[in-house]
């Protein structure tokens, strides 16, 4: 699907869905205290994880997205990515955790059980959690940059925090998105 959003302007012509802008990038640069992918259109793209403790029971994620969206200007382009992101701390944890248990003469059975647990956490892949990532297309003057400051507060009075990416994040979701190894 296309969408034009200035009507005759070939150039301003963007694929919905098409990720090929942000994998073919030219690079990464600081703009202020953020960090930036410039894109093969050499717009700067900032990037931030949109996470909510789900323990709190005032998280209201529908109501920050609406805020988030209402506040946009004609023009600009915010994409939110969904994505699935190997997690090994979990199995981490656990597997270290698993090897300070001591190895008594317990028996075969035990033994048995231990070594198979062991060879299971090695083996088997890592789980998946789901990231939502915010990206956004920097307009030229301050006004572009003062919101993407803004949407921070905006939006933690409905439980959702904001954390901007570092450059290397910037470049590990790059690699994640153009070629996901879901082999781990």
């Amino acid at each position: 699907m296309n969408k034009n959003m200035n009507p005759g302007n070939k150039t301003d012509e963007i694929k919905i869905g098409s990720s090929q802008s942000f994998v073919l990038a030219r690079g990464i640069q600081q703009v202020g205290e953020y960090w930036v992918l410039i894109g093969e259109d050499g717009r700067q793209r900032l990037f931030a994880e949109l996470t909510a403790d789900p323990d709190r029971l005032d998280v209201r994620p529908m109501d920050a997205y609406r805020a988030l969206l209402s506040s946009i200007q004609p023009g600009w382009t915010v994409r939110m990515l969904q994505i699935f992101w190997p997690d090994p701390l979990p199995r981490q944890v656990f597997f270290e955790q698993f090897q300070e248990w001591h190895e008594n003469d317990d028996g075969d059975g035990l033994n048995l059980l231990r070594q198979s647990l062991s060879l299971f956490l090695q083996e088997s892949p890592l789980p998946f959690v789901r990231r939502t990532i915010l990206e956004f297309v920097l307009i030229a003057g301050d006004e572009s940059i003062s919101w993407w400051e803004g949407i921070s507060a905006a939006i933690r009075t409905y439980g959702v925090k904001v954390m901007p990416l570092s450059a290397e994040e910037i470049q590990t979701l790059a690699r994640w998105v153009f070629n996901p190894a879901l082999d781990f």
